[in-house]
Parts: C-alpha cells; sequence; structure tokens
C-alpha cells in the first residue's frame, strides 16, 4: 500500500476589497476571500482580472499582497481568481484568521462517528 501524504486545505468565507497598486485612481472592488493558503488566496469576484496583475486584499484589520496566477470563470457566480502571495504577505493562521475558517484534510482516512456520538442520544 503507497503511503499517502496528507494535504490541508483552508476554506474560509470573507468578504474583502481588492486594490490594484498599479491603477491608483480605480475604487477598490468587492470579492469574497474563498480559499487561503500559506502562499496564495482564492477569491470569488464579479470581474475578471488579467493574469500578473499586482493585488492588495484588503480585510478589516489586515493585508496581504501577490499577483493573479489564474482567473476561472464560473457562471453565474463570477471569477475565481488565484492569487500568488508574495513573501512578504505569508499567510499565517497566527496573525490572520478569517471568519467561517475550515480546515479540510485531503488523502487522510475521513474520521467518523456513528449516530449515536455525533447526536448525542
Amino acid at each position: 500500500m503507497r503511503d499517502q501524504k496528507s494535504i490541508c486545505r483552508y476554506l474560509c468565507s470573507e468578504l474583502v476589497f481588492i486594490t490594484r497598486p498599479d491603477r491608483r485612481r480605480r475604487p477598490a472592488m468587492l470579492g469574497n476571500l474563498e480559499e487561503i493558503g500559506e502562499w496564495f488566496v482564492e477569491v470569488l469576484m464579479d470581474c475578471s482580472l488579467p493574469t500578473n496583475a499586482p493585488l492588495r486584499i484588503v480585510s478589516k484589520d489586515h493585508q496581504l499582497e501577490g499577483v493573479v496566477e489564474a482567473c476561472v470563470p464560473r457562471h453565474p457566480l463570477g471569477y475565481f481568481v488565484k492569487v500568488k502571495l508574495s513573501p512578504r504577505s505569508r499567510w499565517s493562521e497566527r496573525w490572520f484568521t478569517p471568519q467561517h475558517l475550515l480546515q479540510l484534510w485531503s488523502g487522510a482516512p475521513p474520521k467518523v462517528s456513528t449516530l449515536k456520538a455525533a447526536s448525542g442520544y
């Protein structure tokens, strides 16, 4: 049997503002932070953004910087924008925990509880 490596993903939901430092006169755009990792974030937006565009992602108390790595349309939802974070914006749960953070592990067997244990009856 092959040893599977567990991979941790952090799904989240938090409204953030997206600004483009290369377009200072443009207003901030609203987006929803969908996934976050040490070196990337994924944001759902109403508009597409060009690959390699520099971005600043601003939440209530924190900001992250990076460049657009990919922008994928998912109609009717909008555009999923994957952002590669700059080295100085590396994410850590210790200094910024988005609202509704859900940690998922892939590659590990799921933990299942019996109905009695899960329901308390």
